[in-house]
């Protein structure tokens, strides 16, 4: 009877405990492979909140559209949001004097690209520059330190998230993460699992503007014990005592 009660807790005990492929991500099984990445380069969107600055050898009092943020350059590194331009409901950049620009779709090189175009009509030798301000993502769940995340660089990918909210807990279900992605409107919640190693050709590899990343925790708690072969033979060497003395 009591060798019955041993057996079923230890399979309950193995059950629960996490093994190395359970915090392993991007999975190839201990083989060197060449993995295909995904090209993903952010297309503009509306409701995106961009920094223009133009550099040109144009004198300052002639600079009409770097005049106001060059006066003020304290108030734009305290509150760069005063000099930020909406992409609007139509899907255009409005910008003084160079006019209106249909960057929706646009990749920011191709954006700057365009509004370079016309700068040049205003401005000697211009080199355009543009930047989201408004690239917020949100990570909740098990992390170590979630909270709401400002990222410069556009084409992040989960990892790289993970690596900023000082990486995963032992808990974390790297098999289920969610994110929750609002899209023309439409909010759409997927799962992606990071073992998986074919997560990298894909694009929900890469977070954008306004994702809700959580992390939800593993069914598996004993991986919070430090030294799990320890804990086991520990248990094992107490049931087997305990096993021997029920038999005297």
């Amino acid at each position: 009877m009591y060798k019955r009660y041993i057996y079923v807790f230890f399979i309950i005990f193995l059950n629960s405990c996490v093994s190395n492929s359970d915090l392993n991500i991007i999975n190839t099984k201990n083989e060197n492979k060449n993995i295909p990445s995904y090209n993903f380069n952010y297309k503009l969107k509306k409701g995106d909140l961009i920094s223009v600055q133009i550099s040109s050898l144009t004198p300052m009092e002639y600079d009409f559209f770097n005049k106001e943020s060059g006066s003020n350059s304290q108030l734009y590194v305290t509150n760069p949001f005063l000099y930020g331009y909406l992409v609007d409901d139509q899907g255009a950049l409005n910008l003084p004097v160079l006019g209106s620009f249909n960057v929706e779709g646009l990749n920011l090189v191709e954006a700057q690209a365009l509004i370079q175009k016309t700068s040049e009509r205003f401005f000697s030798e211009p080199s355009v520059r543009l930047n989201i301000l408004n690239y917020y993502i949100t990570v909740l769940g098990e992390v170590n330190n979630p909270g709401r995340i400002s990222l410069n660089e556009p084409n992040i990918n989960l990892l790289e998230v993970f690596g900023i909210c000082g990486d995963l807990t032992k808990i974390a279900n790297r098999k289920k993460i969610k994110i929750i992605r609002s899209e023309n409107d439409i909010t759409k919640v997927f799962f992606v699992d990071l073992r998986d190693k074919d997560l990298i050709s894909s694009e929900n590899f890469y977070v954008q503007p306004n994702d809700i990343i959580y992390v939800e925790p593993t069914s598996k708690r004993f991986v919070l014990f430090d030294d799990l072969p320890a804990v086991i033979s520990t248990l094992f060497s107490g049931v087997t005592l305990f096993y021997l003395i029920q038999q005297k």
